[in-house]
C-alpha cells in the first residue's frame, strides 16, 4: 500500500537532513519549489513541513521560510551560581527566569552553595558529582581577590568538562575579556544613554559616583557616560570613588567639581546618596539631579523617585539559557557576548517626565 503523499515528502527530507545534505541553519526550498519537485500541492507540502517541525528537525520564520534546527538537545540538569548577583534583588528574576526557560525545553536547574567561602576544587567536584552538563555562573564581587577566585572557579568546571555562561559580568577586570560565554545588559551603552538624559537635561557638570572595588560593569558605565559627555559642548565628568554615605567626602565632590548631576554605580548607592546629599542641605532635582542603574523594587518609592536604567531580568534569563544550549551543542565555537539594551526609567530625581 503506498504512503500519502505528505509522508513521502516528509521521509525524503527527513532522509536528506540525516544525511547532511542541508547543514544546521541552512535554508530549505520554499514550499512552492518543493511541491513542483514533488509534484504536489502546497497544502500537501506544508503538512510535511509540518511533521519535521514537531520532531523539532525544522523551525518555520513566516515570510523567510523552513531552517534545519539543531539536533534536539538531551533533557539533563544545569547548575545556578548566582552569588555575585546575591546583593541585589536581580538574582530572583533572573534565576526564576532562567529556571523557567530551562523547565520548558524539558532540563533542571539547581542552585549551588556560597562559592566565597568554598574552594574551587570542591565547587566543580560538587557540579560533576550533582551530573550537571554546565553552570551558570555570577562571579563574585565582594571578596578581597575576586579576580583569582573566579579564573579558579571557572578554569575548575572547564576542566571537569562543564559548559560555563557567566552572568551579568566578565571574570576579568576590565577591558580584558574572557573566553567565556557572557549574558549581561549592555552596560557601555547604559552609562552613555543615561549620561546622554542628564545632559539633555541641561546638566553640563557631571560627577560618577561608586563605592571601593566596584566591579567591571562600572566601568563599563562609566566609559559609556565618558563616551556621552564627549559630544556634548562644554561638558565634563568626574569620576569619584567613595562611600555615599560619608558626608565629608560628599561635601568635598560638591565643592571640587560643583556637579549638577551625580550619576550612581547602582541605585542603592544612588538612595544612600540621596540621602546624604538631603542631610547636606541639597535639593533634588532642583540643586542637583541624580540616577542610577538596576531599577530595583524601592528606586521609586525614594524621595525623589528615582531616575534608572531598568535591567530585563526575565529577558536576561531566557538568554541565558540559549546561550548556554548554544554552547553544549557547539562546545568549540568561539566565545559570545550577549549584551541586552537597558530601559531608561525616568522619575523625578531627574526632573521627571
Amino acid at each position: 500500500m503506498s504512503l500519502p503523499k505528505h509522508a513521502v515528502i516528509f521521509q525524503s527530507l527527513h532522509q536528506a537532513i540525516k544525511r547532511g545534505d542541508f547543514k544546521v541553519g541552512a535554508r530549505l526550498p520554499s514550499e512552492q519549489a518543493l511541491a513542483r519537485r514533488y509534484k504536489a500541492s502546497r497544502p500537501t507540502v506544508a503538512q510535511a513541513l509540518r511533521e519535521l517541525q514537531r520532531l523539532e528537525l525544522v523551525e518555520r520564520h513566516r515570510g523567510a521560510g523552513s531552517f534545519v534546527r539543531h539536533a534536539p538537545l538531551a533533557k539533563g540538569t544545569l547548575g545556578l551560581l548566582a552569588d555575585g548577583l546575591g546583593a541585589t534583588e536581580m538574582a530572583g528574576p533572573i534565576s526564576a527566569e532562567i529556571a523557567r526557560a530551562a523547565r520548558a525545553a524539558g532540563w533542571d536547574v539547581l542552585m549551588g552553595a556560597a562559592v566565597a567561602d568554598r574552594s574551587p576544587d570542591a565547587i566543580a567536584r560538587e557540579w560533576a558529582e550533582r551530573g550537571v552538563a554546565g553552570v551558570f555562573f555570577a562571579p563574585v564581587e565582594h571578596h578581597p581577590v575576586r579576580a583569582a577566585v573566579n579564573r579558579a572557579v571557572v578554569e575548575r568546571l572547564r576542566h571537569r568538562g562543564l559548559a560555563v555562561v557567566l552572568l551579568d559580568r566578565d571574570i576579568r577586570e576590565f577591558p580584558e575579556r574572557s573566553d567565556e560565554d557572557l549574558v549581561a545588559i549592555d552596560d557601555f551603552f547604559a552609562g552613555f544613554e543615561l549620561a546622554a538624559h542628564v545632559l539633555e537635561r541641561g546638566c553640563t557638570r557631571l560627577a560618577f559616583i561608586a563605592r571601593p572595588a566596584f566591579p567591571e560593569t562600572t566601568d563599563l558605565r562609566v566609559a559609556g557616560a565618558r563616551a556621552a559627555v564627549e559630544r556634548a559642548t562644554k561638558a565634563r565628568l568626574d569620576f569619584v570613588v567613595c562611600e555615599p554615605g560619608e558626608r565629608a567626602r560628599i561635601e568635598v565632590l560638591l565643592k571640587r567639581v560643583k556637579p549638577d548631576a551625580i550619576i550612581a554605580s547602582n541605585d542603592a548607592t544612588a538612595a544612600r546618596l540621596l540621602q546624604t546629599l538631603r542631610e547636606l542641605g541639597r535639593d533634588v532635582p532642583r540643586d542637583i539631579k541624580a540616577a542610577g542603574f538596576d531599577d530595583v523594587r524601592y528606586a521609586s518609592l525614594l524621595s525623589p523617585p528615582l531616575t534608572t536604567m531598568r535591567q530585563p531580568c526575565e529577558a536576561l534569563g531566557a538568554a541565558a539559557v540559549e546561550t548556554m544550549f548554544g554552547r553544549l551543542r557547539q562546545p568549540r565555537m568561539p566565545a559570545r557576548r550577549v549584551l541586552l539594551r537597558a530601559e531608561l526609567v525616568v522619575r523625578d530625581s531627574t526632573g521627571g517626565k
